[in-house]
C-alpha cells in the first residue's frame, strides 16, 4: 500500500511540475517575432581552373534595407552537411564578399543565423565548377 501511494504523490508533483513549467511565471510576456530576412548570392564566375580564385558575394536584408555590421557565415555544401569556411562581417547596406580557390568542384552557401531581432536565414546554392 505504501509503495502505490508512494507512486500517486510522486505521480502528481511531476504532473504539477510539468503544467507550471509549461505555463511558466506569472508575468512573462511573450516574446515578439524576430523580422523576416534574406540573403542573397552569386558567384563571379561559374567555372575557374584550378588554383585559380572565385568570388562569391552576396547581401542580407530585411524589408529591402541592407543590414550591416551583421555575421555571415561561408559554408561548404558535402552531401547533407554544411561545412563552415569563414565568416565575415556584413558592409553598411548588408553586403558580403569571400575568396575561394577550391581544388575540386564545390558547392557554397551563405548563412545568417539571426538574433533576437531578426530571424535567421540562408541563401541557395552556387556551384563553382574546377576544371584542370
Amino acid at each position: 500500500m505504501r509503495t502505490s501511494l508512494t507512486r500517486t504523490v510522486t505521480g502528481a508533483a511531476v504532473a504539477a511540475a510539468a503544467v507550471l513549467a509549461l505555463a511558466g511565471p506569472a508575468n512573462a510576456r511573450p516574446l515578439p517575432p524576430r523580422v523576416h530576412t534574406t540573403l542573397s548570392i552569386v558567384e563571379s564566375r561559374n567555372v575557374i581552373r584550378a588554383g585559380h580564385a572565385d568570388v562569391i558575394s552576396g547581401r542580407l536584408a530585411s524589408r529591402g534595407i541592407g543590414l550591416g555590421k551583421r555575421v555571415v557565415y561561408l559554408d561548404r555544401v558535402a552531401g547533407r552537411t554544411l561545412v563552415p569556411v569563414r565568416a565575415e562581417i556584413t558592409g553598411p547596406r548588408g553586403g558580403v564578399s569571400f575568396t575561394v580557390r577550391p581544388g575540386v568542384t564545390a558547392r557554397y552557401e551563405l548563412v545568417y543565423l539571426g538574433n533576437d531581432v531578426f530571424a535567421p536565414t540562408h541563401s541557395g546554392v552556387v556551384t563553382v565548377k574546377v576544371i584542370r
